[in-house]
């Protein structure tokens, strides 16, 4: 990788450069470009810029073509900008540890190493997409997308924001697929149960991926950022529902019912908020009611053991065609005994 360099060339050093080779002083050129003495020291130490007018009378003094000395010049320029914004941008690290830089750097999404504090800075803006910490605030207290407005009122908007806009980078991949279709959805519901009984975990995963990309539903996996307790999340983005789940608990009954809840929002709730798993509001307990009923009917849920007995379980799951975790994980919720059938239970990680 070609490292940026952290000096400047001016273009009055590529003047001098010529000058020296035709053994000419400041006196003569300026006599030739037919302006100040004073002038052209500004020229030679970068303190005027070189305006296309000069550049068109260096090409009749020296020959060389106008557009080179404004290539020199505008490269020049913009190194001068940037090395301004590197130390803007470092200027801004302090602030920049409200957000979960570690986590960052964690799962790779910010490469820079601590020492490098510019950098840091810069792809965690990248990452928010704004131009610096200012504007990431400014945007999220008074933007346009609603979610964010809803979501100021936490503690923990910047970890909050960073989970967010790394689902919303990561949904830009499948940003080429088809409308929202809600009958699609709802007919997609029992292959997506099923899946939940799969053999094969991870293929079960990437096809209920693929499966709602074609009724145009995005779904994302992005890591639970320490300490912000949130399974899952949902909000519209150009017209399509967004779903990203951070695997919590790392189990797949939590990450099938996270799943079911959050499409229970797409099919029960509007568009223009952000639904977070966890929040107490009526929407959280309608997509857990329809969830819960989705995967294991009312009348079915009223007859499920009470006690310990794995072998009820998988025989339970077996006639329903859904994964034992599941129904061992309801049993749990409404007996409060979590302490038993952890077999039953197959992880889920990201790779660090």
């Amino acid at each position: 990788m070609t490292a940026t360099p952290n000096y400047i060339v001016t273009t009055g050093d590529f003047i001098a450069e010529w000058m020296e080779d035709e053994d000419l002083n400041a006196a003569e050129l300026a006599r030739r470009l037919g302006t100040s003495r004073k002038h052209v020291s500004e020229l030679l130490s970068g303190k005027a810029p070189l305006s296309h007018q000069v550049a068109l009378d260096l090409e009749r003094v020296t020959g060389i073509p106008a557009r080179l000395w404004n290539l020199y010049e505008s490269t020049y320029r913009g190194d001068l900008a940037r090395l301004a914004s590197e130390q803007e941008l470092a200027a801004q690290y302090d602030r920049a540890k409200a957000f979960p830089l570690q986590y960052l750097r964690k799962f790779g999404y910010v490469t820079a190493n601590a020492r490098d504090r510019a950098g840091t800075v810069r792809q965690l803006l990248e990452i928010l997409r704004v131009a610096d910490l200012d504007a990431f605030w400014t945007t999220w207290r008074h933007g346009s997308v609603a979610y964010r407005r809803t979501a100021t009122a936490r503690d923990d908007v910047a970890k909050l924001a960073t989970w967010l806009a790394l689902a919303e980078n990561s949904s830009g991949e499948r940003s080429d697929g088809p409308p929202f279709d809600r009958p699609g959805l709802h007919a997609l519901l029992p292959e997506l149960r099923a899946l939940t009984a799969s053999d094969e975990p991870l293929d079960a995963v990437r096809t209920a991926i693929d499966s709602l990309h074609a009724v145009g539903v995005v779904l994302c996996f992005i890591p639970a950022v320490p300490g912000l307790g949130i399974h899952g999340a949902t909000r519209w983005i150009g017209g399509r529902p967004l779903i990203q789940l951070s695997l919590l608990w790392k189990s797949d009954d939590q990450l099938w019912f996270t799943l079911f809840h959050e499409l229970g929002h797409v099919l029960l709730h509007g568009d223009k908020d952000l639904y977070l798993s966890g929040d107490h509001t009526t929407a959280e307990d309608e997509a857990n009611t329809w969830a819960s009923d989705l995967l294991i009917s009312p009348a079915i849920a009223a007859t499920l053991p009470r006690g310990r007995d794995i072998a009820a379980v998988q025989e339970i799951a077996a006639d329903l065609g859904i994964a034992p975790s599941i129904v061992l994980g309801r049993i749990q919720r409404e007996t409060k005994d979590y302490a038993w059938g952890h077999s039953l239970k197959r992880k889920f990680e990201f790779s660090a």
